[in-house]
């Protein structure tokens, strides 16, 4: 499905989008609290790109808390409002247009795909594959705490690829080209991931916004890179073609 499928499919539930249930019914507002926030998290991941500052930033300025129905009917007005701008902005789009660089991802598809198929004769990539599925997903749907802890946990995994036992390891050993993104991951993701793994409720408390983990998909992109270059530097070159 391309992307102005997937952003043509969620304005439809958009507009089917109903509240079911008498007023009063607590488990009916969770249930629409959750379908709203959910269509709306889609909008502002596929359909952000695609529309005028002004716009764009009322989509992303949205929000539903799911103990709040009122905060979730406000949201579908609004959407309600967007939703002509969305089909106008996918209307001058060139589905050409829209390369993986425009989507909202932590980590390209097309990495992805090499990763995959970057298995080795020492080691099976496609658990690691999987493992950047996850984190986009976990992005895509706003799960932020969850795209840091799967993003730290890949670190953890990856270490045997550099001829390691951790990525302490792996960053001692860096080339000062790589030591700078390396050391960001280390020292910045691993804080993140820990911050929100450890912290326990507070009287007042806020879910993490996509800004706390945004700052990490360069180094993270280069980490992958240097793993594709380790994983094909020693493949056959008819091997080495099918992941480039």
């Amino acid at each position: 499905m391309t992307q102005i499928e997937s952003i043509s499919e969620v304005v439809e539930d958009v507009r089917a989008l109903t509240f079911r249930g008498p007023i009063d019914d607590l488990e009916a507002h969770t249930s629409f609290c959750l379908q709203c926030r959910h269509l709306l998290i889609q909008l502002q991941r596929l359909a952000s790109p695609l529309l005028p500052d002004p716009e764009k930033e009322r989509l992303q300025g949205l929000d539903v808390y799911i103990d709040d129905v009122y905060s979730a009917f406000k949201v579908q007005s609004e959407l309600d409002a967007l939703v002509p701008v969305i089909e106008t902005a996918l209307s001058h789009v060139d589905g050409s247009e829209l390369s993986d660089a425009s989507l909202d991802h932590m980590i390209l598809p097309s990495v992805i795909d090499q990763i995959r198929q970057a298995s080795s004769s020492d080691f099976d990539t496609t658990v690691l594959a999987r493992r950047c599925r996850e984190i986009n997903s976990c992005f895509c749907h706003g799960n932020i705490v969850a795209t840091a802890l799967t993003m730290r946990a890949v670190l953890n995994y990856v270490p045997p690829i550099f001829g390691q036992k951790t990525f302490d390891q792996v960053l001692a050993h860096s080339d000062r080209s790589l030591k700078e993104s390396f050391k960001h991951l280390h020292e910045g993701l691993r804080k993140i991931a820990d911050l929100h793994a450890h912290r326990p409720i507070r009287k007042k408390d806020i879910y993490p916004s996509a800004h706390q983990v945004e700052p990490f998909k360069a180094p993270f992109e280069i980490l992958l890179h240097e793993i594709l270059s380790r994983l094909t530097r020693d493949v056959p070159e008819h091997q080495s073609r099918q992941v480039k």
